[in-house]
């Protein structure tokens, strides 16, 4: 089969700069342009590609963007800010497109969610099947809130532009070996205020690429009926505060997976 890089009609110029420009990938088809890709042409190249997101890419733009945020709305949890939020951020894009991508001979998918005002893009990877949830549960040995891993079965992998901040959950124990050593390297004392904490006690779900930093579920830490999170610092092998709960968000503290998304959403889209 000849793939060609048909171009993007309507999405913002930095999707178009980072996957047709920068030469990041040998081949980028973007299925909303390649109506000559059926069914099984796209199972040919990626054998679990998503049917619903075939799918997504035959509708009209309008309707892509509402039959997302519909599904987002359906699959997490009920959060009362977060439809107002989800309101804010789907209102935003001007596109949510697919995209299949070859690397060094292998190809992947990809969701696209393109900014109207150009200021952005973010990505998210296929949802994570029930089967990965419950290998993640046994390899980890302890629970993890049920909102993140409803948010999972969305987009297991998700971010903004090149960073794939949110972890996928394969990469999880790497991560928290990651994090391991880089204490065990520094010999530091990692405290949350005068505190100290143990590091075995923090998991690394979301990465700030650059910093050696984590926005970590903290097991010792349950603000409610499940672990809150805490950001972890690379710099001085602090975590956040939690001591005073009128000041959780201002530290990067949160009851929940979902109270911490929303503040990203906002933050990374909403107010840029």
């Amino acid at each position: 089969m000849i793939v060609k890089n048909p171009g993007i009609k309507k999405m913002n110029r930095l999707v178009n700069q980072y996957f047709l420009e920068e030469n990041r990938f040998e081949k980028v088809i973007f299925l909303a342009d390649s109506l000559d890709l059926d069914w099984s042409a796209v199972t040919e190249i990626i054998s679990d590609f998503p049917r619903g997101w075939f799918e997504l890419s035959r509708i009209s733009v309008q309707d892509r963007i509402q039959f997302t945020y519909d599904f987002w709305l359906d699959r997490l949890p009920f959060h009362i800010n977060m439809s107002s939020v989800l309101n804010q951020f789907f209102g935003k894009l001007e596109d949510v497109g697919v995209v299949l991508i070859c690397n060094e001979g292998l190809w992947s998918c990809e969701l696209i969610y393109s900014l109207k005002d150009n200021s952005s893009f973010f990505r998210g990877c296929p949802g994570a099947s029930s089967p990965d949830i419950e290998e993640v549960k046994m390899s980890l040995g302890f629970s993890l809130p049920r909102d993140y891993f409803a948010f999972m079965k969305i987009h297991n992998g998700f971010g903004r532009r090149s960073e794939m901040g949110l972890l996928k959950l394969d990469e999880l124990v790497d991560a928290r070996r990651r994090l391991s050593q880089s204490i065990l390297k520094a010999d530091r004392i990692v405290k949350s205020g005068s505190t100290s904490v143990d590091p075995g006690a923090l998991l690394p779900f979301y990465e700030v690429y650059g910093l050696a930093s984590f926005q970590c579920f903290y097991t010792d830490w349950y603000p409610g009926n499940e672990p809150g999170n805490v950001y972890f610092s690379g710099v001085d092998y602090t975590v956040s505060d939690t001591r005073r709960e009128k000041f959780w968000n201002e530290n990067l503290a949160f009851s929940s997976f979902l109270e911490w998304f929303i503040y990203y959403l906002e933050g990374m889209s909403i107010s840029s």
